[in-house]
């Protein structure tokens, strides 16, 4: 790679849970990739400047909105003039499984058939994965993000042969999920755990629950602990213990969601809940 160093940041973190899914924040005003592959699928979400690639014959250019969409080992070289993106990597078997998930019909590789993709919807939906994937929320909340996104970029790029499992009434099995992420409030629920009870694949019962409940399973149990957290409050427990015992990492935790659902901070919540209450009289 051959780059103006002065003016490059490079990001980089990986998230083990989720087979190893790699996330990049790349920042650079001058920087050549020679002709290579790499080993993974690289979505990459163009913030700024412009990005030329080479690839299957023909050369591409991607401005700020852009998806550019790279095959696990497809050749190709690119060349970039202040440019800034962020990349997500992902592993062929984890997208394979994806795939499984996603597409009805019979498509056992998965494959992006555009380079260049200009789908401000997607664009806004892949930027807040990311973004999610970078922050210290719960395992259970990244893979249903994951899942939901990619599943419906590969069925956008596989138009031709994507069919999604019809939704239909399953008024018994999300009972069964609801009543276990009620009953497992506090826990690190997984997808598997939630499939296992319902008998669905991770990607129709995630369709299906927001379908039924009106928000995914995560947020139905973030919903929950939040209810748990105002009765602990209510009961004199510290912000603090109340994360804790609701399953959050931490205080923030519990703050940042606390304020996004009640509409008040734990803090502001537990003033006002010590207020003495008059009683009023109706004549």
């Amino acid at each position: 790679m051959n780059t103006d160093h002065n003016a490059s940041q490079i990001g980089f973190c990986r998230i083990s849970h989720t087979d190893n899914l790699e996330l990049l924040k790349v920042s650079v005003n001058k920087y050549h990739y020679p002709r290579h592959i790499h080993p993974e699928y690289s979505i990459v979400l163009m913030l700024q400047g412009v990005e030329t690639t080479i690839c299957r014959g023909m050369t591409y250019k991607a401005y700020p909105g852009d998806l550019l969409l790279i095959n696990a080992e497809e050749v190709h070289s690119s060349n970039s003039i202040k440019t800034g993106y962020r990349a997500i990597k992902i592993s062929h078997a984890m997208l394979r499984r994806v795939l499984s998930q996603t597409i009805r019909r019979n498509l056992k590789e998965p494959y992006f058939h555009e380079l260049i993709v200009n789908d401000s919807t997607m664009f806004r939906m892949l930027l807040n994965l990311h973004l999610k994937l970078e922050q210290n929320i719960s395992p259970f909340e990244k893979e249903s993000e994951f899942l939901s996104t990619i599943g419906l970029l590969l069925a956008r790029q596989n138009k031709n042969h994507a069919t999604f499992k019809k939704v239909r009434k399953e008024h018994r099995c999300i009972a069964l999920a609801r009543d276990y992420l009620k009953s497992h409030y506090a826990e690190n629920v997984t997808l598997a755990e939630l499939t296992s009870i319902t008998n669905m694949s991770p990607f129709y019962l995630l369709r299906v629950f927001h379908s039924e409940v009106g928000v995914p399973p995560h947020e139905f149990q973030t919903q929950v602990r939040i209810a748990q957290a105002r009765k602990l409050l209510r009961k004199g427990m510290s912000i603090s213990q109340a994360a804790l015992e609701t399953g959050f990492f931490d205080q923030s935790h519990l703050s940042r969601n606390f304020k996004r659902i009640v509409g008040v901070t734990p803090g502001h919540y537990l003033s006002q809940s010590k207020i003495v209450q008059y009683t009023t009289e109706w004549v």
